[in-house]
């Protein structure tokens, strides 16, 4: 009678710890019917009980992982060994979640299988924190265009397929003529409004595979790829020549700036991402040299 005690008063502690876990808890029966949520469960998706006990976790699911993925972790937990994963679900409202997930497999006296119990914790909020890291690591945070690293990243990958391909990739390296003044006059805040724009411009310009990044500053850097002709680039140095000609409106204020522009060619001008870069910098100064808002190719060099 004393241990049967000792053993009612240890469930009922197991029991108030599930009812008041921080954490979601599930448990289901053999075949995934759920049995059991608790309190927490309920609160984070915004089903009462008595709408899933009966149902399967299905009713959950986000839409977002393959079949192939529930496969495996049904293989994982029906084997007696514990599950690990993050799950992409949806609660009752439709609301999107990410949840980190633990499930395991509870067996009878005889060692089988009875039921299995999942713990999960969403961390939507810590995904979302990495999604942002991740677009701070590889994208200027004023004008959303590629950063140097991942431009660099991209003219590695285009220059090993223009290798392969026996093919050509133009670099465009653009100063702004004139941003200082803008930016003298009508301040920072101003200044940067004119770079969020002129990102827009130069984008606009381009073909939807190209590339446009902004390296600091004024600078910025264009890589055109697939180029079969010498001219390519030239034309569409003029094309954003013609594109700067029309003023920016900012802060109510018509500001004209310029853009000079050096061009530079792989592989006939290099083989090596920063010297093909470095080629175009200095393109761009001849081209202030020569009176800015011009463009200059890195070499006369005859295809």
């Amino acid at each position: 009678m004393t241990e049967l005690k000792r053993k009612e008063a240890v469930l009922r502690k197991l029991a108030s710890a599930v009812e008041h876990s921080p954490v979601s808890v599930m448990i289901t029966d053999r075949n995934g019917v759920i049995e059991y949520v608790n309190p927490k469960f309920c609160q984070v998706t915004g089903y009462l009980p008595q709408e899933v006990i009966g149902q399967t976790p299905r009713l959950l699911k986000g839409g977002e992982q393959p079949e192939s993925f529930y496969r495996e972790m049904w293989e994982t937990i029906l084997s007696g060994r514990e599950w690990h994963g993050e799950f992409h679900n949806r609660n009752k409202d439709g609301t999107q979640v990410w949840e980190l997930a633990s499930i395991s497999p509870v067996a009878d006296d005889s060692g089988v299988i009875s039921h299995f119990v999942g713990v999960k914790e969403d961390i939507s909020e810590l995904k979302r924190l990495q999604r942002k890291l991740g677009q701070m690591a590889h994208f200027d945070e004023l004008t959303g265009l590629p950063n140097r690293a991942l431009f660099m990243d991209r003219l590695e990958q285009m220059m090993f397929h223009a290798h392969r391909h026996h093919g050509r990739v133009a670099l465009l390296f653009a100063d702004l003529d004139g941003f200082k003044g803008v930016n003298d006059t009508l301040g920072h805040q101003a200044g940067d409004q004119l770079l969020q724009a002129v990102a827009h411009r130069l984008t606009s310009c381009v073909r939807g595979s190209d590339t446009v990044a902004r390296l600091g500053g004024d600078e910025f850097i264009l890589m055109l790829d697939d180029i079969k002709t010498r001219e390519e680039p030239g034309i569409v140095a003029r094309k954003l020549l013609t594109a700067f000609g029309e003023p920016f409106r900012i802060s109510g204020t018509a500001c004209t700036i310029g853009i000079s522009i050096g061009i530079s060619f792989y592989p006939d001008d290099g083989d090596k991402p920063q010297a093909l870069i470095s080629l175009a910098d200095f393109a761009m100064y001849e081209a202030k040299r020569a009176g800015k808002n011009t463009f200059t190719y890195s070499s006369e060099k005859a295809w």
